[in-house]
């Protein structure tokens, strides 16, 4: 690569422009395009015997990296909450192109500068799993976070105690730390419980109305796209591939890297190889009226790897593929199959049922053929686990929602509005409620053989029905309110077809004018509506029986004690109910 040719780069784009393209190795690293950085690839309990995962990783380059490290989107504050201290922050050098601490030294796992290679290593495991939602075989779109403002701020020794959390309310990352066999635990090393948390805050800002709960189901999501956020960016990692390509031969069912979450807090904490895994037989049975959002997001967990585990079988029998070819394309696919499809996913009270129906109906648009059967290896899988899905794979008729101005309804939520204000009956939207538009956004996703796909059209809507709380059975909670969230997710291609609705059904839908099958049709949306509308009282039932919510004032006025397991704002008699942060990660998984 000669000079001129670089600066020829250089003269017509900026280093951020250069970045976001892509260029061989050799051009990235002579125009500096990445920031490296040294990291645990795995649980540091896994890398005492395996040096292997201490590895350095690129990241894209971004100008003003600040101390911290701080970036556009994620900065560290090193406050310890029970020490009532801050410690200085690492520093970007940029003359030696690396990051160093104290004494100006470039910082390594394992070196005197603990709390600064600490600093990095959490600011560049969240960076890198941010980047792969964004990726274009993911989201393919810039991800916001769920709260306002732009940075999600991160504190790597928040305090003493055996946790880690996210907290929409504080915008923050908390990553604590603990003594075990005379040992200090930090759980900011743990690639695992890193990623995990940052998965709870990317879903937070991809559907933030799933942080309202509704139902087990809806916590137990959150739980397991955190969850699987630390399995698949790990197996994304070259580095931890080849790690896991000469232990498992291309074997999944062999593997213990990636499926097994947080070793480390497993052995110091509960005394086993794992917090949690996703190595797992549990079914839908075993965790009926089971009020554990871990214990149920392990059914989700566990099926979505067996996927990976018949695709991985798949590509090195029948495709002949060898193990590392076929860990890099099962990773290739995978992604696409399990996170592509949160866009079709509704904005309230998801339900696994909606999950493996968003899977189904994606992987069909995208691949109508199916060569090699991969939609019959998750039909086959659901239906071990007792997960229901529709079975259904003709395409649906959304010929009445054409929408001929797209591009307009993507210029702002109020033309999203109109739209969905004229579509009304179509929509079973009640006459007298307000509709709110979440977001519009569109994305640039790409499928087999990173060929580009068609732009994706996404508007969220949603509205609330008023359900009071009657009975004895509500004890303290008896006469208050607590919102049915009502509403639904429209996905257009750039031609302006609906591809796909998903919807929340309310209570309160009448057609003015009826005509043959309206009444049907009413009958339908107030018996789903119903539905859903007991599913909310007996949940709620069901936590007052188990002690899960009261009114104190611990955090808010209105609001559960801080370590309880579902926390609640009382607004003029009004509920709002929420996960408690604090127990995001540290509930172990029972045995079945």
């Amino acid at each position: 690569m000669s000079k001129k040719f670089v600066n020829q780069l250089i003269s017509v784009s900026t280093k951020e422009e250069l970045a976001d393209r892509w260029w061989p190795k050799e051009i990235r690293e002579e125009l500096k395009l990445e920031i490296p950085a040294t990291i645990y690839i795995q649980d540091p309990f896994l890398a005492k015997n395996n040096p292997d995962l201490v590895q350095g990783i690129r990241l894209l380059w971004e100008s003003g990296l600040l101390d911290g490290p701080t970036s556009s989107r994620i900065a560290v504050v090193d406050y310890d909450g029970d020490k009532n201290e801050l410690s200085k922050s690492a520093s970007w050098n940029k003359d030696r192109w690396c990051f160093v601490g104290l004494n100006d030294q470039e910082l390594k796992a394992g070196g005197k500068e603990g709390y600064q290679f600490h600093q990095v290593n959490v600011w560049a495991v969240i960076s890198s799993v941010l980047a792969y939602f964004q990726g274009q075989d993911a989201m393919g779109r810039r991800i916001p976070w769920g709260f306002e403002g732009n940075r999600l701020i991160v504190l790597p020794h928040a305090g003493y105690g055996e946790n880690a959390f996210y907290d929409r309310q504080s915008k923050s990352l908390q990553f604590y730390y603990f003594d075990s066999d005379n040992e200090r635990v930090y759980t900011c090393l743990s690639h695992d419980i890193i990623a995990h948390e940052t998965g709870h805050a990317i879903l937070d800002g991809i559907r933030p109305y799933y942080n309202e709960i509704s139902s087990y189901q809806t916590s137990a999501f959150h739980e397991f796209i955190a969850d699987l956020s630390a399995i698949l960016t790990s197996m994304r990692n070259n580095d931890m591939r080849r790690v896991m390509k000469e232990a498992t031969k291309g074997d999944l069912t062999k593997d213990k890297f990636v499926a097994n979450i947080a070793e480390g807090f497993g052995k110091y904490v509960e005394n086993r190889e794992f917090l949690r895994t996703a190595h797992n037989r549990i079914k839908m049975a075993n965790v009926n009226e089971n009020n554990s959002p871990h214990d149920n997001s392990q059914v989700l967990t566990g099926a979505m790897f067996d996927i990976m585990i018949r695709m991985s079988a798949k590509y090195m029998g029948e495709r002949k593929k060898t193990p590392g070819q076929a860990l890099w394309y099962t990773i290739e696919r995978f992604t696409r199959v399990a996170l592509q499809p949160l866009d079709y996913c509704p904005p309230v009270d998801i339900q696994f049922e909606d999950f493996t129906n968003a899977i189904l109906v994606r992987d069909r648009l995208v691949d109508p053929q199916d060569p090699y059967k991969y939609r019959a290896i998750m039909r086959k899988v659901f239906a071990e686990r007792q997960i229901p899905y529709n079975d259904k794979e003709e395409e649906t008729d959304y010929s009445d929602f054409f929408c001929k101005n797209i591009d307009q309804v993507l210029t702002s939520n109020m033309e999203a509005y109109e739209y969905i204000h004229k579509k009304r009956e179509k929509l079973y939207i009640p006459e007298e409620q307000d509709i709110i538009v979440l977001d519009s956004y569109q994305t640039r996703k790409v499928g087999r053989l990173n060929k580009r796909l068609p732009k994706e059209i996404v508007v969220q809507y949603i509205w609330q029905e008023d359900i009071e709380l009657k009975g004895n059975r509500f004890e303290q909670l008896e006469g208050k309110k607590v919102a049915l969230l009502c509403g639904g997710t429209l996905v257009f291609d750039d031609e302006g077809n609906l591809l796909y609705w998903c919807r929340k059904p309310g209570t309160q839908f009448k057609i003015r004018i009826k005509h043959r099958g309206d009444k049907e049709k009413e009958d339908n949306e107030f018996q789903a509506g119903g539905k859903r509308i007991k599913q909310l009282l007996d949940y709620i039932e069901s936590l007052i029986k188990q002690g899960e919510v009261g009114l104190t004032a611990a955090r808010d006025a209105g609001s559960i004690t801080i370590w309880s397991q579902v926390e609640f704002q009382d607004v003029g008699g009004n509920l709002k109910l929420g996960m408690s942060p604090r127990i995001h990660f540290y509930e172990t998984q029972k045995d079945y």
